[in-house]
């Protein structure tokens, strides 16, 4: 008797190994694509707390709330400090910062003065700004509270966001001016 392997036998093992390689070849894909969105999740979250920060600080230290003049949801802020304003805007899916020097307490608006994106608006690696709103409240006894809210989603072009992997972020605190 011959001994070594049949064809049958060799196919066999063929197919065994081609199964184990595409199990372990779908295993490795979706690592990375789970570590692919953890990554936009944190970049997401990470540039939510910085814009969040440099409002805060600015909302917190104000001398007043210039707008939004009553207890209304808006897209724009503006506060003063020592005569200086600063004014917010939610934006072409991003969110501005400027210094207005004429506007109407009205609409809130004025021609933009040089204005500073606070997020990150690279299509690819960024973030959008899928909504975003100010809410003074008024109380009183104290000083007004501005609740700012936005939901932030990965840039416009990034792969996870096109395909409907990665869901907005949503981002709320409420501030109050001391």
């Amino acid at each position: 008797m011959n001994k070594g392997f049949t064809l049958v036998e060799m196919i066999m093992v063929m197919a065994i190994v081609a199964i184990v390689g595409v199990i372990l070849v779908m295993i490795f894909a979706n690592t990375l694509r789970g570590s692919s969105k953890a990554q936009i999740l944190s970049v997401i979250k990470q540039n939510g707390q910085a814009v969040l920060g440099t409002m805060d600080n600015a909302i917190r230290n104000a001398d007043n709330v210039v707008c939004p003049p009553d207890s209304t949801p808006t897209d724009t802020l503006v506060v003063v400090k020592n005569g200086i304003y600063t004014r917010f805007r939610f934006i072409n899916n991003s969110i501005e910062k400027d210094n207005p020097t004429d506007f109407t307490t009205t609409t809130c608006s004025d021609l933009s003065v040089s204005p500073v994106n606070l997020t990150d608006t690279d299509p690819k690696t960024g973030v959008s700004v899928q909504s975003g709103s100010f809410f003074r409240s008024r109380q009183a006894g104290s000083k007004d509270a501005i609740t700012v809210k936005f939901d932030l989603n990965g840039g416009v072009q990034a792969p996870e966001v096109i395909s409907g992997q990665i869901d907005p972020v949503n981002i709320q605190t409420t501030i109050q001016l001391r």
